[in-house]
């Protein structure tokens, strides 16, 4: 069985959880990434998102360079260790209606998993054979029937 390890990305990009919020959009856009992960110490504090710049700065018209990055991260964040099963990341993932996990080390940030992780592991499986692209659409149809009744 597929785990956290297996799935992850290893680009995660982490900053301070003192920098400022126009310090982690100038990162996110110099990385090309969704996110940063804020840290304290290397432990885990909380997670920046494009959707906290959207609902947390921009749509109440705040000033971006008055804002430390801890006033809009998302925290406490969903978290999942190196050896969690797929399936179990992706329950917790529909769950919490989130579109990412980090992946950690007790309470230190190694990896993070997207919904991109995801499609790209599907991918990776359904290029296998064309056996398990048959068992997996039965099986994603015998689910969606089954939460329907």
């Amino acid at each position: 069985m597929s785990t956290a390890l297996d799935i992850m990305s290893k680009k995660l990009v982490t900053l301070d959880s003192t920098v400022s919020a126009s310090e982690v959009a100038k990162i996110m856009d110099k990385n090309n990434v969704s996110c940063i992960v804020l840290t304290k110490n290397e432990k885990l504090q909380g997670i920046v998102t494009e959707r906290d710049f959207l609902s947390k700065v921009m749509i109440p018209a705040k000033k971006l360079h008055e804002l430390a990055a801890s006033e809009i991260m998302t925290s406490p964040i969903t978290v999942v260790s190196l050896l969690t099963p797929v399936n179990e990341i992706a329950q917790k993932m529909l769950d919490n209606k989130i579109r990412r996990v980090v992946v950690v080390d007790g309470e230190r940030p190694l990896g993070i998993i997207t919904v991109t992780d995801f499609v790209k592991h599907i991918h990776t499986i359904l290029s296998d054979s064309e056996n398990s692209k048959i068992q997996f659409y039965r099986n994603l149809f015998e689910d969606y029937e089954d939460g329907i009744n």
